[in-house]
């Protein structure tokens, strides 16, 4: 017996081992997020109390994403799920309605006001709609994550949820979501000073994802295709490749999650560069597995530096 004392305790070590680290998976809380920025904030200011994953895959089109009645279930084992809100966020409703009774549902646009939300499109035309749509917006635009200081409201809805749920680790949310809001006070400094003074006022787009940093930051956006990704018509088409034409503008931005072939043919048309804007609704298998919200909006930053200053 005396001989095979050691293996008896190395096995008694190892289960013990096992149900610590069973014990410590289970107190971390399970949350689901709708888009990127969101996930972001959840890890940052959760830290190691949370496991988080955004219910939309890589590179997906948040506007025609569908979830499978199996998704569903797994939302719904979730601790919290959190979205923008049930009127800016496609999908959301729906999941909500479906998950409501068994896990706690958060909109992190709550405490937005009401007037800083973008209720139609600044563009100069409209987009005809495509019937066949199913997912469109009511009568707002949904990337309200893009303007940093919206997004510090919506990273304070994040932090007073976790502290909701796991109080003992308040300390931490408030330390972790402060130095999160000094982040994101540097990004709408280093926006600010971009566009103060501009070369060109005006940004192409495919999509018409850029509403909220054109209203804060003084420029306008032009979207390829609309909120919904709707193409234009042939006269909105010929009218935006003039537009370029008469303006010599040097740049469209693409987006890695909307097709647009419309797009292309107006870069051929106009001889324009393509530049890389994420809209930061999913990140993409090419984008750094440790990317967070301030990394993406960095390289967000050099883009639209480049657009309106051609640098």
């Amino acid at each position: 017996m005396i001989k095979f004392l050691p293996y008896l305790i190395t096995a008694l070590l190892f289960l013990t081992a096992c149900s610590n680290s069973s014990e410590e998976d289970n107190s971390k809380l399970n949350i689901y997020t709708t888009v990127f920025p969101l996930t972001s904030f959840v890890e940052e200011i959760g830290g190691d109390t949370v496991e988080v994953e955004s219910i939309y895959p890589a590179g997906a089109d948040m506007h025609s994403y569908e979830p499978t009645q199996k998704d569903m279930m797994e939302y719904a084992d979730g601790d919290i799920f959190m979205m923008t809100s049930n009127d800016l966020d496609p999908i959301a409703k729906n999941i909500t309605d479906t998950i409501i009774e068994d896990t706690n549902v958060i909109e992190t646009t709550a405490n937005i006001n009401e007037d800083d939300l973008i209720s139609t499109s600044h563009d100069d035309h409209d987009h005809e709609h495509d019937d066949d749509h199913d997912h469109e917006h009511g009568s707002g635009d949904p990337h309200i994550w893009l303007n940093p200081n919206l997004a510090i409201i919506m990273a304070e809805s994040v932090k007073d949820a976790l502290i909701d749920a796991q109080p003992e680790h308040s300390d931490m949310y408030e330390e972790n979501f402060n130095n999160l809001r000094t982040d994101l006070e540097n990004i709408d400094k280093q926006l600010t000073e971009i566009t103060e003074d501009p070369v060109y006022t005006d940004v192409y787009i495919s999509h018409e994802s850029l509403g909220y940093l054109a209203e804060q930051y003084g420029f306008h956006q032009v979207g390829i295709n609309g909120l919904s990704n709707q193409e234009p018509s042939q006269k909105e088409l010929t009218e935006i490749i003039d537009q370029i034409q008469a303006q010599n503008i040097p740049y469209i931005l693409y987006e890695p999650n909307v097709t647009s072939t419309v797009t292309d043919v107006i870069r051929d048309e106009t001889n324009t560069e393509p530049l890389y804007f994420n809209n930061l609704e999913t990140l993409t298998d090419n984008d750094p597995e440790d990317a967070t919200y301030q990394s993406m909006m960095a390289k967000n930053i050099e883009t639209l530096d480049q657009a309106l200053n051609d640098k």
